[in-house]
């Protein structure tokens, strides 16, 4: 009986230290190429990919695109292209395929799109999309 009441308090009071700090701004919605680069770089922290330039970035409201050029451990280099979404603090990686909206036979921006039509050509028109 001792030994729970002594866990119970030891997690109360973890819980209370953690809880009692003043909370560090985590906010990264910049849309700059230093905010941008690094949440790149932050994707391929686990990866053997490093960012060796960073060619162009496009920014809409809640949104941007990105282009950079990526090189693995072997010197191999490849163009990769980003699009982003601010959800909450963050930007968040999309995938091409859900927000960039249905094939239409005239390659117009269909009504389903998400990104905002200032990045849509960039993001959603390129080959590799």
């Amino acid at each position: 009986m001792k030994a729970k009441i002594m866990v119970l308090f030891a997690s109360l009071f973890v819980l209370t230290a953690c809880q009692s700090g003043t909370p560090e701004s985590t906010s990264t919605t910049a849309c700059d190429q230093p905010t941008i680069q690094g949440t790149i770089e932050m994707f391929l922290h686990e990866s053997n990919l490093h960012v060796t330039s960073f060619d162009s970035l496009k920014c809409a409201p809640d949104w941007a695109y990105a282009k950079a050029t990526v090189t693995d451990d072997q010197g191999v280099a490849t163009h990769e292209d980003y699009t982003f979404q601010v959800v909450g603090d963050n930007w968040i990686l999309k995938a091409p395929e859900i927000v960039c909206g249905s094939t239409t036979a005239d390659g117009e921006r269909p009504v389903d799109a998400l990104v905002p039509a200032e990045l849509w050509s960039q993001a959603c028109l390129t080959p590799e999309n």
